[in-house]
């Protein structure tokens, strides 16, 4: 438990806005906050004998909806029990918080985000509120992580542990170049170190101005990483998918964008779109051959209900079993394409909002 946990006893909550947001939150730690956060759903799935006492556990409800005039209101409260917030630390956490959302298209018009989010932490064992996150910036990173997370788990670790130095590059393809495929490109350039280096990057949206504005900010991005890949901006989607390795997929569309024959035979796509479906800018001919990889299964069996593919299962089972040979592999099959079908979960704000209020606890130490 955060050793601030039980003994919190400021009258208030904390407001941690947008800024200081950007500023605390790393992209490597919120990767290891967003896998214990799959790692939480997988192992409370699993029947109690078979859980690993190791790992955290979780609890999340369905997320709800409210309409109102104009807009709506989405609220994602959820549990995350015994995580930890580094790799190797001793330190275990338990979050309870809640993340809420609200959309109005019309806000654009009248100058401020159509989209507004907070993330509130509270105290697991007291209930008292102690954080208020602003949640626009980390719900875009927590997105783009956890199909950072996917990508290392499903793709590039396999491909690592077949190269000599355990090392490999990529071609990373964006279809759709909003905020979230702007997120994603961001996240793989911030992560090399980590998970691969990227020798291109090719960019398609609807609007080709959208693209050419994120092929300046992945340019700024270069210099500021001291990479050297290249970045395209392509007139089409079959363009932007050719010979890529890795595509990312971040568009309202509810038509298929991407099919069988603008891919290579060994890709993994993570479809990150929230159209009509979830599962609309890929077209069938893809979901025909691939093995298709989820963070929550509760969430599949309501938003991929129409989904005709074969779901092999989440991402967290992939990662608890993984080092443990009593436990059949759940990799998708060598040299096939497999994708990563993103749908969002509450646990995923748990530990990143949780990442993001012990950061600002530890820089603010000297005034608590």
């Amino acid at each position: 438990m955060s050793k601030h946990a039980a003994t919190n006893t400021r009258s208030r909550p904390v407001f941690i806005d947008e800024d200081q947001v950007k500023q605390l939150l790393d992209w490597n730690e919120a990767r290891y906050a967003i896998e214990q956060s799959f790692v939480s759903v997988s192992n409370e799935a699993r029947d109690p004998v078979a859980r690993f006492a190791d790992q955290p556990v979780s609890s999340q409800p369905a997320r709800t909806f409210v309409q109102a005039e104009g807009g709506v209101l989405l609220c994602m409260p959820g549990f995350v029990g015994q995580h930890r917030l580094a790799s190797g630390s001793s330190e275990r956490f338990s979050t309870l918080a809640c993340k809420l959302i609200t959309g109005f298209r019309k806000n654009a018009s009248i100058g401020l985000p159509s989209i507004n989010g907070e993330v509130f932490v509270f105290n697991s064992t007291t209930g008292k509120l102690e954080a208020i996150v602003e949640a626009n910036h980390l719900t875009g990173i927590r997105t783009a992580t956890a199909s950072l997370v996917a990508t290392d788990h499903l793709f590039l670790r396999p491909a690592r542990a077949r190269t000599p130095d355990g090392t490999v590059s990529i071609q990373l393809g964006i279809v759709g170049c909003g905020f979230q495929g702007m997120m994603h490109a961001i996240g793989f350039v911030r992560t090399q170190a980590a998970l691969a280096r990227v020798r291109v990057i090719r960019l398609w949206n609807r609007t080709p101005g959208r693209a050419t504005q994120l092929k300046e900010v992945l340019t700024e991005e270069a210099k500021k990483t001291g990479s050297n890949y290249s970045v395209f901006v392509c007139d089409t989607v079959e363009d932007c998918c050719r010979d890529c390795d890795v595509i990312v997929t971040a568009t309202g569309s509810s038509e298929p964008l991407v099919y069988r024959s603008f891919l290579k035979p060994n890709v993994h796509i993570n479809a990150v779109g929230a159209g009509e479906f979830h599962h609309a800018e890929l077209a069938q001919d893809v979901y025909d051959e691939c093995q298709v990889y989820i963070d929550h299964q509760e969430g599949a069996r309501k938003e991929l209900a129409t989904l005709r593919s074969n779901i092999v299962g989440e991402v967290g089972e992939v990662i608890l079993r993984e080092n443990r040979p009593q436990e059949e592999s759940m990799l998708p099959k060598p040299g096939g394409i497999s994708v990563f079908q993103s749908l969002g979960m509450a646990t995923e704000d748990v530990t990143v909002g949780r990442l993001v209020y012990e950061k600002y606890l530890k820089a603010h130490s000297d005034q608590m």
